[in-house]
């Protein structure tokens, strides 16, 4: 039998692996023989994984404690860790989901991705449409600062420390799209693909904080999966991830895989009514 997919004996680290689509994400990775550490805030117990780690991602002093435990060659890196908003300030949220991040791919990834390797983020179909100029105005700023400090500092500039975590998250998101998109040729240059996964609603921690705390939150959500489809099963979005860190994506990077059976394809055609209220093109 080929291994077509190409993650036997491979180090992978997944962020976020507790639950949702980064645990299972972790359990296929176990299962396709790969060396898988897994960091997250609370404890990742996967059966046959190499190792867990402590990683806090609001935190730059756990993120770098959680490095020094990882090992120093990364064949495959999946950044699933993150939160929605609701529970956490406009500027945790936006470490979390994106200074974190950053950080750690231009600390410790641009040293430790291995050559003919892939690093992958789960970002968000909130984010769509990033490449849009007057939304890259928002954040370029932010993407091109240099360091931890100065991405916190160019949030602040944007004057929007009060608006709520959930208006962090979807910004945060279309960041990251951006980022993706703007390490990809630095990163080719050194063999490595760097890619996102951009998911639909589904079903997690995320879905019932939104729930409670959103009035009508519940239908927006079912609403925002493609063709009536139901919210996906977190092993939905860990098959993606699983997909793009392969080897079967030899030729993908600088990709943003939109997986929301189809809606953003049916928006931008006006097949379907636009959820984020934004111009198409």
């Amino acid at each position: 039998m080929n291994d077509y997919l190409g993650y036997a004996g491979k180090v992978c680290v997944v962020t976020g692996a507790s639950s949702g689509m980064g645990r299972a994400l972790a359990e296929m990775l176990v299962d396709c023989g790969a060396e898988v550490w897994t960091a997250s805030r609370r404890e990742a117990d996967i059966p046959g994984q190499a190792g867990w780690v402590r990683l806090d991602q609001v935190s730059r002093d756990s993120i770098d404690t959680a490095f020094a435990q990882l090992p120093g060659r990364i064949d495959c890196f999946f950044g699933v860790a993150g939160v929605s908003g609701v529970k956490n300030g406009y500027i945790d949220t936006f470490i979390i989901d994106f200074v974190a991040n950053k950080y750690l791919l231009d600390t410790y990834l641009a040293e430790r991705a291995a050559p003919g390797g892939s690093i992958t983020f789960v970002t968000s179909t909130a984010g769509v449409r990033w490449a849009k100029g007057e939304l890259i105005g928002e954040y370029r700023a932010i993407v091109e600062a240099d360091g931890w400090d100065a991405t916190i500092e160019a949030i602040h500039d944007l004057d929007m420390d009060d608006a709520g975590g959930t208006m962090a998250y979807m910004l945060a998101k279309r960041a990251m799209n951006f980022l993706v998109a703007s390490k990809t040729a630095g990163f080719a240059a050194r063999d490595v693909r760097i890619n996102a996964v951009l998911p639909c609603s589904t079903g997690s921690r995320f879905m019932t904080e939104f729930y409670e705390a959103v009035p009508g939150a519940r239908k927006q959500f079912e609403a925002s999966v493609g063709n009536g489809k139901p919210i996906a099963d977190p092993s939905v979005m860990g098959r993606a991830c699983l997909y793009l860190g392969s080897e079967l994506a030899e030729y993908v990077s600088g990709h943003c895989l939109v997986v929301d059976w189809g809606l953003e394809a049916a928006t931008l055609t006006c097949q379907a009514p636009d959820m984020l209220g934004m111009e198409l093109i």
